[in-house]
């Protein structure tokens, strides 16, 4: 238990230096957004709280300002409802602001996440998580396009974390689609 308390504390020191953050990132979000060519367009929200992925604090988001697809403006949309829920109210079920933003997906996703942030004059850092060609976690890259060198062992949470926030986006976009599919003009 030690170890692996080590371990967490590590990770977020890493982490902490390699972004070179002010605080220690103890709650880190991460968006994903999930559609098929824009329809039931939503997207997945995760949440790690001193480096363990908590499942239970992850929430789901319906689309509702953007028409067709437009992930990154679905990420903005979704970031910026987030963060008015934790400005609104502090106590409710989102919790605090988190100290640090992951995006799935590079710069445009970064700098989506960016304008909702500023929306709200918060300083909370933004990264990317990118993936390769095979579409598996290749690393973080930062808001000026640098790829950063991380450990294996980060290497490994970022990919859970990257991995855990699809699961939810499209999980939640394969409900619903599953659910429009089994309605008939008869039903409606």
């Amino acid at each position: 238990l030690e170890n692996k308390e080590k371990d967490k504390t590590a990770i977020l020191l890493e982490l902490k230096e390699i972004l070179n953050l002010k605080i220690m990132p103890r709650k880190i979000e991460t968006f994903d957004i999930s559609n098929i060519a824009g329809e039931y367009t939503v997207a997945g929200m995760c949440v790690m709280k001193d480096g363990v992925i908590k499942k239970n604090l992850s929430r789901r988001f319906k689309i509702k300002t953007v028409v067709g697809q437009d992930d990154v403006a679905c990420m903005e949309e979704v970031v910026t409802r987030r963060l008015k829920h934790s400005i609104e109210n502090p106590n409710g079920g989102f919790g605090k602001l988190p100290d640090l933003i992951f995006a799935d997906g590079g710069i445009t996703q970064i700098k989506a996440i960016q304008r909702a942030v500023a929306k709200y004059n918060l300083d909370i850092p933004v990264y990317g998580m990118v993936k390769n060609d095979k579409h598996q976690t290749r690393g973080l890259m930062s808001p000026e396009r640098k790829e950063l060198d991380i450990s294996e062992q980060l290497m490994k949470v970022i990919t859970n974390f990257q991995d855990a926030v699809h699961d939810t986006a499209i999980s939640y976009h394969r409900k619903l689609r599953d659910k429009s599919m089994g309605k008939s003009e008869l039903d409606n």
